[in-house]
């Protein structure tokens, strides 16, 4: 009966290492890291050709920095390296839409202009402002998708008022 047993572990054994290509799990790794950066190169160019304030703009340019030191410092010798890559594919996703809504939101308070209503402008700037700390502050998950929502529906709100100014 020992000897079933032990037929049937190194059996086990060597199907799982024939199931496993290391070389397939090294090039998805690597096509998910260039894909990551090329994310932050894709950010990096939205960010420059947008209409945004020079501050947010530079402190939009250093998160996307930060993001691709983030995605160069992933090794494939880590432990599930894969996981983290796609973790940060997402943060830099949401850093992609934090900057669309935060352009979003200067082209509607430039609309306003001075003659809109002073709370619309209020919030924009606020929901503004929550959107670029989470930015500044490394919360590209979580916090900055939250904070992204409201500054969506607050520049929803802003084109409405918008519409009636102009």
């Amino acid at each position: 009966m020992s000897n079933n047993v032990t037929s049937r572990i190194s059996s086990r054994t060597s199907r799982i290492e024939a199931k496993y290509k290391g070389h397939r799990s090294e090039d998805r790794f690597f096509a998910a890291r260039n894909d990551a950066k090329q994310a932050c190169e894709n950010l990096r160019t939205a960010i420059r050709k947008s209409q945004i304030h020079t501050v947010m703009r530079d402190e939009l340019l250093q998160a996307a920095d930060r993001a691709e030191a983030l995605v160069k410092g992933v090794e494939p010798t880590q432990i599930h390296p894969g996981a983290e890559i796609r973790q940060l594919a997402k943060e830099i996703e949401h850093l992609q839409l934090a900057e669309q809504w935060v352009a979003a939101a200067d082209r509607v308070l430039n609309r306003l202009g001075t003659e809109g209503p002073a709370a619309a402008r209020s919030d924009l700037e606020q929901a503004q402002d929550a959107v670029m700390w989470c930015v500044r502050a490394g919360e590209w998950n979580g916090q900055l998708t939250a904070a992204g929502t409201q500054l969506q529906k607050v520049v929803a709100e802003g084109e409405i008022h918008a519409a009636r100014v102009n």
